[in-house]
């Protein structure tokens, strides 16, 4: 299930399933349009840790979501975060509440049909280009960034430890050997040419 940037693993849509009434698209919406609040980042696993307002139960939900790629592993109660990861101050209650009561969903989907016509991808295509066991070269998209984090420039993202350890993983995950690759792309409009970066 995609949704512009975010979307689901089976374990999330479970929970949600089990702890809210809020659907999957509901949340990807809080999270995509700026409502969530940032509560912080696990260090070593690269996960965010988004603070939810649910209006249709007058209550709170943490997000755990993968910041390079997406995916939403889970949705925890208030209290199984409080004993799984971190304390959260009580301002970041008060504002995930004030961005759903202040905002319009519906009225931010409108702007976003406006501001870009949904051919234009919300996302910067993380591609490498590598030589495959015969030797020919090859491209392969291993994941995608929101491009509203780096104001809809390729040119933002920081080529840090963490986004090499991030490429790293998906390579082997596909199971492609580093010292194959030579290149890495940030693509992000088609009529624009990538980024390339020496790997």
């Amino acid at each position: 299930m995609r949704h512009r940037f975010s979307y689901f693993s089976n374990h999330a849509l479970l929970r949600i399933e089990q702890r809210t009434s809020l659907e999957p698209d509901e949340i990807a919406d809080i999270i995509d349009f700026g409502l969530a609040v940032d509560t912080g980042t696990e260090p070593v696993f690269e996960k965010k840790h988004w603070l939810i307002y649910s209006i249709k139960e007058d209550c709170y939900f943490f997000i755990i979501q993968d910041k390079f790629t997406g995916l939403v592993v889970t949705i925890l109660p208030t209290q199984y975060h409080d004993n799984l990861a971190w304390p959260v101050d009580s301002e970041s209650f008060i504002q995930a509440k004030n961005n759903i009561e202040q905002n319009s969903i519906s009225e931010k989907q409108q702007e976003f049909s406006r501001q870009f016509n949904l051919e234009t991808t919300q996302n910067i295509k993380v591609k490498i280009r590598y030589l495959d066991l015969n030797y020919e070269a090859k491209t392969k998209t291993l994941f995608n960034l929101p491009a509203i984090e780096y104001d809809y420039n390729s040119a933002k993202v920081p080529i840090d430890n963490s986004f090499k350890n991030n490429i790293n993983q998906h390579l082997r995950i596909y199971e492609i050997k580093e010292s194959s690759v030579f290149a890495v792309l940030l693509s992000y409009k088609k009529n624009e040419p990538p980024r390339i970066l020496n790997w």
